[in-house]
Order: C-alpha cells, then sequence, then structure tokens
C-alpha cells in the first residue's frame, strides 16, 4: 500500500519538476515519474499501473483531456484518481473535465498545501494512504499553515509584485504589477491623460524589481479603472488578459509569481 506510483504529465519542464518535489517532499515514500506530453503519459500507463494521475490540460500531441479520455476508457483505470492541474479555469473547461470523468481540479499557480490536499482527498476515498503516510501529510499541512499565520503582518499598502511595461501600437506604460497569475495581470500606471482602451490589444513586458526580463505576454485590455474616486486621480488600474499559451512562456511565468507570493 505504501509504494503507490504516481504519474506527472506537463510540457513545461518547470512545472513538472516542482510538481514532482512536492509530492516527494510531501510522500518520500510514492514512487514518481514525470513525463513531457500526452503521448509519454499513455506509453507510461500502458507499461505500468499508477495509482494517481497529475495532468496538465494544454500540451502538444495530445491534450490533457484527451489523457483523461483515453484513460477512463481503459478498464484498469476507469476510477483511478486523476487531478488535472492547469490554468484553464473558465468553467467550460471544468465541465468539460467533469464530463471526462476528472476527480478533482487544481488551478495554476498552486501552493504545496493546495497539492497535498487534493491528493490526500483523492488517495483517502479509495484508502490507499496508511495512517503514517496520512499523519505526515497532516503534519506538512500544519506547518504549511503555521508558517502562512506567522509570516503574515499587516499591510499598510501593498507592495508591487514587479515592474512591467504595457505596450500598445502607439505608446509605451511604465507600470507596478498589483496582481498576477497566469490568466491575467492588473497594473497601474501614471496618469498623464493617456490611457489603453478597454480590449486593445497589448504586450505585457514583465521585469522583476532587479529589472531583469521574465516574459513578453500577449493579451488585452478588459478594463481601465481610477485608483481614487476623483477627476484628477494620479493613478490608474490597468487589468489585462493573457492570450499567449506558449508554454515556456507560462512556464517562467509561473516561476516569477511563485518567486514573489
Amino acid at each position: 500500500m505504501s509504494k503507490l506510483n504516481i504519474l506527472v504529465v506537463d510540457d513545461a519542464r518547470f512545472i513538472r519538476e516542482r510538481v514532482t518535489s512536492m509530492v516527494r517532499e510531501a510522500f518520500p515514500d510514492f514512487n514518481v515519474q514525470a513525463v513531457e506530453n500526452g503521448l509519454q503519459a499513455r506509453q507510461a500507463m500502458q507499461q505500468k499501473a499508477y495509482d494517481l494521475i497529475l495532468c496538465d490540460w494544454e500540451m502538444p500531441e495530445m491534450s490533457g483531456l484527451e489523457v483523461l479520455q483515453w484513460t477512463r476508457a481503459q478498464d484498469s483505470y476507469k476510477t483511478t484518481p486523476f487531478l488535472m492541474v492547469t490554468s484553464r479555469g473558465e468553467r467550460e473547461y471544468v465541465l468539460k473535465a467533469i464530463q471526462a470523468g476528472v476527480n478533482d481540479y487544481l488551478g495554476k499557480p498552486f501552493t504545496r498545501e493546495q497539492l497535498v490536499q487534493k491528493m490526500v482527498k483523492a488517495l483517502s476515498k479509495r484508502q490507499q494512504l496508511s495512517p503514517e503516510q496520512q499523519a505526515r501529510a497532516s503534519a506538512m499541512l500544519a506547518a504549511d499553515q503555521q508558517k502562512k499565520t506567522t509570516s503574515a503582518a499587516p499591510k499598510t499598502q501593498a507592495k508591487p509584485k514587479g515592474l512591467a511595461q504595457l505596450r500598445n501600437s502607439h505608446q509605451t506604460f511604465r507600470c507596478a504589477i498589483k496582481d498576477l497569475n497566469l490568466r491575467e495581470v492588473k497594473v497601474v500606471i501614471k496618469n498623464e491623460g493617456v490611457f489603453p482602451q478597454v480590449l486593445e490589444q497589448v504586450v505585457v513586458d514583465i521585469e522583476q524589481l532587479s529589472g531583469d526580463s521574465v516574459a513578453r505576454i500577449n493579451g488585452f485590455v478588459t478594463s481601465v479603472q481610477a485608483t481614487e474616486q476623483k477627476l484628477d486621480a494620479s493613478y490608474v488600474d490597468v487589468r489585462v488578459s493573457f492570450m499567449d499559451d506558449d508554454p515556456d512562456k507560462l512556464a517562467h511565468l509561473s516561476k516569477y509569481i511563485a518567486s514573489v507570493r
């Protein structure tokens, strides 16, 4: 019972390595294998029996949804816990995964605590965790929660999560990042009388506070709002939804997000 086999499927190497590391930290006696696409996942499952599958949605050659559908078509994998790990959180995607037989959904970016909780929930339903494994996972979750509680401090003003340039076809806006995930970014720009327009296509050049470049992401403006309720507000919030699906860009972005949380 203790030597459970876990399969991690993601075309972004950073995500594969991060998930693999998290699983091994929480469950050191598990056997964890990572592959980079759906075809490799299918081959791995034909060669070996896995007890839980952690799979990305957007991958070349064979998507995570197709991997899930193939998995559920196999007699040996009809009830194997399958967790979709992806930035796709829209209702239509979630419904497709549920209809195909997914057990749970984990949105990127995620913490070790969130991943472990999902795994414990899925494996506990099948009584696949030993009391020792459950105790270790519970202790780790408690430690993560305690660390989060003790490190939390009252915030008088949120610090920027980085710097960025917002570029449209006319000009470039220097801005600070207020919030960021794999689907969108919220930035603040100085009110100089000219702003990006809602639904306008833009490019967001994300930088570290040190000035090092992180990624250039294509997107479109979804909202423009003054930070104060007055006509001469000094700053304006701009929200941009990303359109890029490039795995390398998303991998760099995930790594950056993890570093500033």
